[in-house]
């Protein structure tokens, strides 16, 4: 059963407001559909078998422990097939296409569609498969290079990309915020480093859709700025305001957007060249305006929170300053509004109108929204380059730490075990 756990209908403009109108229980309905086409959960979709690799020289033994282990990880956290349990696998070692034979992995108890399987041929290298049981086809042949747990990577985002058309996750990376710099890890937590040595305050880390550029805001300069590096650490520029000014997003062209106090007490926002100039303010007004965020899909739009009309909500406003609209409107605060990759959803966090923070799903079409966590307080979500999963930071372990969860809520996993805050999350 899937974990949508609540959903109501949202106000919202423009175009939404001529929708039929529709019942609650067929707006359900309707979104739990939708995300039965994103995440398979557990006994649906197409079933996969994967074999743990084999040693196949001397002193691997540790890197193929690794590789099984990180592999299925990667699999069961992809969400796209139903993986069939080992305990139901044959007991024939299978290393090569040679030891394959089709009805052990087709018929009962395996019942696989797919099989995975391989060997470790060295301390650095592998080679693996992935074969179609049912008409005894060979779909995948990889030579896999790296420690254990990058083949295993390797091979798992193979596998995805065959099997969905999409890229995998399994090589991408989170920016977070960890005693006051910048550190990025492994979607999955692990490899987790330091990447900004300001020695000051470091807030707000965004990653551009290809990972290449990061924005944060820094003290470094005495007053709180955007700076902008490359990915391998260099600075290409930065704001010199003297104002509060917080919250960078990296358009798809590079260009950012940032709330600023910088021409006076309101916050509002900015769009600047990929070097901080050039600044131009997009809303006007007496009311507070901060966590702008691109539509990656478009690079056109911008989603961001404003309490102009009492308690903060979520706006719409096109990257050139027009088209100002409301979004969503339920009433309590909201904050830190994500678009998704693929431009259909917006991850949210809310108070549900009074109670503790939690992070929500909206539909961008139709206006449905899910509430996706329950524990703890949850902020600051930030999506997965495949639009698949969700990263959040919660204090439900007793502080803040970042968590990786499904689309639908669910397979919720604890990615920082030190401390974590303000995810980000790129190829």
């Amino acid at each position: 059963m899937k974990r949508v756990l609540w959903i109501l209908p949202v106000i919202v403009a423009g175009a939404l407001l001529s929708l039929p109108k529709i019942t609650a229980q067929q707006q359900q309905d309707d979104l739990r559909k939708q995300i039965g086409t994103i995440i398979v959960t557990p006994g649906a979709g197409p079933s996969l078998a994967v074999a743990d690799f084999q040693s196949r020289a001397s002193g691997v033994d540790g890197a193929a422990a690794t590789f099984n282990e990180v592999l299925w990880n990667d699999l069961k956290f992809a969400g796209i097939t139903n993986l069939v349990g080992k305990s139901l696998y044959p007991k024939t070692k299978l290393a090569d296409p040679a030891s394959l034979k089709y009805d052990e992995w087709a018929n009962d108890p395996v019942k696989s569609d797919y099989v995975a399987f391989g060997s470790i041929t060295g301390a650095n290298s592998a080679q693996g498969y992935l074969y179609d049981v049912k008409t005894q086809s060979q779909l995948l042949t990889a030579s896999l290079a790296g420690d254990g747990r990058e083949m295993a990577h390797q091979f798992a985002d193979q596998i995805v990309k065959l099997l969905t058309g999409q890229d995998g996750i399994a090589q991408s990376k989170i920016a977070y915020i960890a005693n006051r710099e910048v550190f990025m890890m492994d979607y999955d937590g692990f490899g987790a480093r330091q990447f900004t040595r300001d020695g000051s305050i470091a807030l707000f880390p965004s990653l551009s859709v290809d990972g290449k550029r990061l924005a944060y805001v820094s003290y470094r300069s005495g007053f709180p700025n955007v700076v902008v590096r490359s990915e391998d650490g260099l600075i290409i520029g930065s704001t010199q305001f003297k104002g509060t000014t917080t919250s960078p997003s990296v358009a798809p062209d590079g260009r950012i957007v940032f709330s600023s106090s910088k021409d006076g007490d309101s916050m509002e926002l900015f769009v600047a060249n990929e070097d901080g100039s050039g600044a131009k303010k997009l809303t006007r007004g007496r009311s507070v305006n901060i966590s702008p965020r691109w539509n990656p899909k478009t690079g056109r739009e911008i989603a961001f929170v404003s309490d102009r009309g009492g308690s903060p909500q979520i706006y719409i406003i096109g990257a050139d300053g027009t088209n100002e609209r409301p979004l969503l409107s339920l009433g309590g605060q909201m904050d830190s509004p994500a678009w998704s990759p693929d431009g259909r959803f917006i991850a949210f966090t809310w108070d549900g109108g009074g109670g503790g923070f939690h992070v929500y799903l909206a539909d961008v079409a139709s206006g449905q929204v899910l509430r996706l966590t329950r524990e703890g307080r949850n902020e600051n979500p930030t999506w997965s380059p495949d639009s698949r999963h969700i990263a959040f930071q919660s204090n439900r372990s007793g502080r803040w730490e970042i968590w990786a969860m499904h689309i639908d809520g669910s397979e919720a996993r604890q990615l920082t075990r030190t401390g974590g805050r303000s995810p980000s999350w790129s190829k």
